[in-house]
């Protein structure tokens, strides 16, 4: 097994939705943190004690462009800050004695799972830079996640990496095919764009776990870390911005067995970087790493 294996936490949108008592919207697991913030603290802190050895942000749908849609546009500083508290409050809280990093979490600003990131560069640019500075003082690494575009990916990274900082950078590839970017760009082309920066790891995340397979034998051709942080839902496309969340569904056949299995079979190919993404709980987390570390 690979000495230098990262276990990272799962998806907090779904499982906060799960939790809470609220109706889910757009906002996903921002609604949370202002109405049910003990329910961020307590799912980080059950990642934890689950085997997560990081943790990231809650602060996914915590940009000003979804904000605004909610009239929410000026709770932006405050939700970040939330965000950052709720991960610091669940590691003092936890049982677990090891040292827990924090991933600051740079999201697609406007929409998952789209090619264009849909607003003027230069707002993104300035978007992601305030982010973070806002993040910056209380993480370890920052990940640029689901991205689905090779625009998409400079653009997110660009700020991060003028901190000294660990930078990941995470693509969302289309379930039908792990070899492309949900932008239709191939995904060994967006590898090798950022192969010669000071990016410090290469993951896919938010994919059915079987089309990131495919992900794995490309990624393993390149010199950087990499890892995997597969969803478990039945599709996310028919996701766009007239519904919410509540439209996806879990599938029924990806059990925690199944999950683990795809998993190490990732680390089999010597990914390092290995968790989930929506729908997987602290349970799938805790079942990896009993797989992984009891063996």
């Amino acid at each position: 097994m690979n000495n230098n294996l990262i276990l990272i936490d799962g998806g907090m949108g779904q499982e906060l939705i799960h939790r809470s008592k609220k109706k889910p919207d757009g906002l996903w697991s921002a609604r949370v943190m202002l109405d049910e913030y003990d329910l961020v603290v307590d799912l980080h802190k059950d990642f934890i004690n689950a085997g997560a050895e990081a943790i990231t942000l809650n602060s996914y749908s915590v940009t000003p462009q979804r904000l605004k849609r909610f009239n929410l546009e000026n709770m932006f500083k405050e939700l970040q800050k939330t965000a950052i508290n709720a991960a610091l409050d669940a590691i003092n809280l936890a049982s677990n004695e090891k040292s827990i990093k924090i991933i600051g979490c740079l999201p697609p600003l406007v929409m998952s799972y789209k090619a264009s990131i849909g607003i003027d560069i230069k707002e993104a640019k300035d978007t992601y830079k305030r982010i973070v500075a806002l993040q910056e003082p209380s993480v370890d690494i920052f990940c640029c996640e689901t991205i689905c575009s090779i625009e998409e990916a400079k653009i997110s990274t660009e700020e991060a990496l003028k901190t000294d900082k660990k930078v990941w950078l995470s693509f969302c590839v289309k379930e039908e095919d792990g070899t492309l970017l949900r932008s239709g760009e191939r995904l060994e082309d967006a590898l090798k764009e950022f192969d010669n920066t000071k990016i410090n790891s290469f993951l896919v995340n938010c994919a059915p776990p079987e089309a990131i397979q495919s992900s794995i034998k490309i990624m393993k051709n390149f010199s950087k870390p990499f890892g995997a942080l597969p969803n478990a839902f039945e599709t996310v496309n028919n996701l766009d911005i007239h519904n919410d969340v509540s439209i996806l569904k879990k599938r029924s056949d990806l059990n925690i067995n199944k999950f683990v299995g795809q998993i190490l079979s990732y680390i089999k190919n010597n990914a390092s970087i290995v968790g989930g993404c929506c729908e997987v709980g602290p349970h799938y987390i805790e079942a990896l790493r009993n797989k992984i570390f009891n063996n």
